[in-house]
């Protein structure tokens, strides 16, 4: 049934393409700034990734070439981290943080609004007793005052002193963005198109949501998310794990690790 409602998706998307392309500017026109926010409630409608790093696979162990852990990890990690790959332990604190949002600051991705970084809250958290970080995340870009990427609470709670998150910066060769579109996305669900992963359903794919690849304004999607690959499409998907439809324009960073096809 998904199978036929993608591809009755599609066919609508021919005939009313000049529409469609009218609602998505008036979209984004009145997408609001990115902005800092001491508290609120995650019932407002914004729609942000929702993400603590999601990857493919249910076991709980710690993705090697990476070095993050999470809740959603990977069926088998390869121990191998690639040469031009960074990977440290971020910790907010009263200097790096305003508001909801903790500043990165790091060489290998500052002052680049296209970089494409990974993050997931570590599993010790000092400031919540070591309580799990009950906060969906995500990354994005300010380029007004640091022209740094930061990390932030969906909800628009204040990130905690002390609260530590897993940062990964993956190979250029193996990484790419995301963009859900109303020609690629079914309800909850956005299908991923790239050819380091068509056609393969033995590839370890790691995503986090991205407020605002290459700066600007943003879309969000504060659901949390997770992957799955249909047989039927050959193609692997983000969705919704809360069954809420996914909003144009969302977008993700995804990492590729594993088994990835020959002469790509």
């Amino acid at each position: 049934m998904r199978y036929l409602i993608y591809f009755a998706g599609n066919l609508l998307v021919f005939f009313v393409a000049v529409g469609v392309g009218a609602m998505a500017a008036l979209m984004f026109s009145q997408q609001p700034e990115r902005v800092a926010h001491s508290s609120g409630s995650s019932a407002e409608s914004r729609t942000l990734l929702g993400t603590m790093l999601e990857t493919t696979g249910n076991t709980k162990k710690l993705l090697e070439d990476t070095g993050i852990e999470t809740t959603n990890f990977v069926k088998e990690a390869n121990p191998q981290k690639p040469a031009n790959e960074a990977s440290f332990v971020h910790r907010a604190t009263d200097k790096n943080s305003r508001g909801d949002y903790t500043y990165i600051s790091d060489p290998n991705i500052n002052g680049d609004p296209n970089a494409i970084v990974l993050v997931a809250p570590t599993p010790d958290q000092e400031s919540a007793g070591g309580a799990p970080y009950r906060h969906n995340i995500g990354v994005w870009y300010e380029g007004v005052d640091r022209k740094e990427w930061a990390i932030f609470n969906q909800d628009r709670i204040v990130v905690p002193a002390g609260a530590t998150f897993k940062v990964v910066v993956p190979p250029a060769s193996k990484k790419f963005v995301h963009h859900a579109e109303l020609i690629n996305t079914v309800e909850n669900t956005t299908y991923l198109d790239d050819p380091l992963i068509n056609g393969n359903p033995d590839v370890v794919l790691s995503v986090t949501q991205n407020w605002n690849p290459g700066g600007g304004r943003g879309v969000y999607n504060n659901h949390p998310i997770d992957l799955l690959y249909e047989r039927d499409l050959d193609k692997w998907a983000i969705y919704n794990r809360d069954e809420v439809p996914m909003p144009d324009g969302a977008a993700f960073n995804v990492a590729v690790s594993g088994s990835v096809k020959s002469g790509t």
